[in-house]
């Protein structure tokens, strides 16, 4: 059986089911899981300052802020789903990836920390319907990282 499985979610129903079979791999042997979520973003993406030159006044969404919101989302997420585990009791550490696109980040920690099974979903929460038969993190992920990946749809 696995080891180390390292699940990669993104809050889509297609992550969630991921998720469910990690659960049931993770009831059948002694695996080691390692839940991430990642929340890199374009900066060229945030808000330029709004206002009017009337005088209503203007507002504006700092960078940090936005990233501190984005990581508190990502944490909320992970929380969520590792109460699934805790009512298996089974344990699950959880990372929150700030600074590294997911694929980058999946291809590197494999190699580093030795996982032997990659659990993704076809498609993230962001992909467009029915464009892909699997999402674009997911067949970056394939091409290059060098153990097992189970793909769920």
């Amino acid at each position: 059986m696995y080891k180390k499985i390292l699940l990669a979610i993104d809050g889509s129903s297609n992550s969630e089911r991921a998720l469910r079979k990690v659960i049931e791999l993770q009831k059948n042997g002694n695996s080691k899981v390692v839940m991430i979520h990642s929340i890199k973003y374009s900066k060229n993406l945030l808000l330029p300052p709004i206002g009017l030159a009337s005088g209503y006044g203007s507002y504006y969404i700092s960078e940090p802020e936005i990233l501190e919101e984005s990581k508190r989302e990502s944490e909320k997420l992970l929380f969520s789903m590792q109460e699934l585990f805790k009512k298996e009791n089974l344990p699950v550490e959880t990372r929150v990836i700030l600074d590294e696109h997911p694929e980058d980040y999946i291809k590197r920690i494999v190699k580093q920390e030795h996982f032997d099974l990659v659990v993704i979903g076809t498609k993230g929460i962001h992909s467009k319907r029915n464009q892909l038969i699997i999402g674009s993190i997911a067949q970056k992920v394939v091409k290059h990282v060098v153990c097992d990946i189970l793909i769920i749809r």
